[in-house]
């Protein structure tokens, strides 16, 4: 039986497509709303659990952060058959985005590392699979949610270029914001243009909904209570959509 290098899985544990989350905690919350969740075996900190919604057999994985990592596993996941994908999570948002909303991916720029091994040079802007985007929105959309499609941009370093945790990566990151700010930017993560541009690649379904938490000009962070609240409404809409 073929398993997976890094996450050890086989085909036959998974279901017929895959949302990524970053947080392992979420694994065990969206767990707990599938009929009939089997949590596989964790290996290298990779926790998966497959279940069934809307009749449909789904698995969910945590990658941690990253855009390296989230890249192998959705790798790891199309080489044993998985086609769809959603990467769902928090992220820093932009104008006309407010906190509380939800962010889909119609595209992304990658400044990683991991987008051009898959074919899209650094800065270069790379598409979200239309008819999932598509998927998102409606999803969003039935749930009463307000939901914006726009520009992600992706970055490695959290402290440097997108939130500054010292003076010099207070100053590095500002800039970086003030710059995808006047390109129309959306919203800034650590993943989705590495995903995308794999996806596309490797001729797989992707795309990302996130929950808006960080206001990416004011650092203004989402309550606590509405993160909790959010964060439950962002794991439904992503099962909907992609078992649609």
């Amino acid at each position: 039986m073929k398993r997976a290098w890094y996450s050890g899985h086989s085909a036959e544990e998974l279901g017929d497509s895959a949302i990524l989350v970053g947080d392992p905690d979420r694994v065990d919350r969206i767990g707990a709303l599938l009929t009939d969740p089997v949590f596989l075996p964790v290996k290298r900190g990779l926790k998966t659990v497959t279940g069934i919604w809307n009749d449909n057999r789904v698995s969910i994985v945590a990658f941690g952060m990253g855009a390296p990592i989230a890249t192998i596993v959705l790798h790891e996941f199309a080489d044993l058959g998985i086609t769809r994908f959603v990467r769902i999570g928090t992220a820093m948002y932009f104008p006309p985005a407010t906190g509380g909303e939800f962010l889909i991916s119609d595209a992304a720029i990658g400044f990683d590392g991991t987008s051009p091994a898959y074919g899209v040079p650094t800065g270069q802007q790379v598409a979200a699979d239309p008819a999932m985007v598509a998927a998102l929105a409606t999803a969003a959309s039935a749930a009463g949610k307000t939901s914006h499609r726009g520009l992600y941009a992706t970055y490695d370093a959290f402290y440097r270029d997108m939130f500054g945790i010292d003076a010099k990566g207070e100053a590095r990151a500002s800039a970086m914001r003030a710059d995808m700010n006047s390109r129309g930017v959306m919203a800034l993560d650590m993943e989705t243009a590495a995903l995308v541009a794999a996806g596309q690649d490797l001729g797989l379904a992707v795309a990302t909904l996130c929950y808006g938490t960080v206001d990416a000009l004011s650092q203004e962070k989402l309550g606590a209570q509405a993160l909790d609240n959010g964060e439950t409404h962002l794991f439904r809409i992503a099962l909907n959509a992609i078992t649609g």
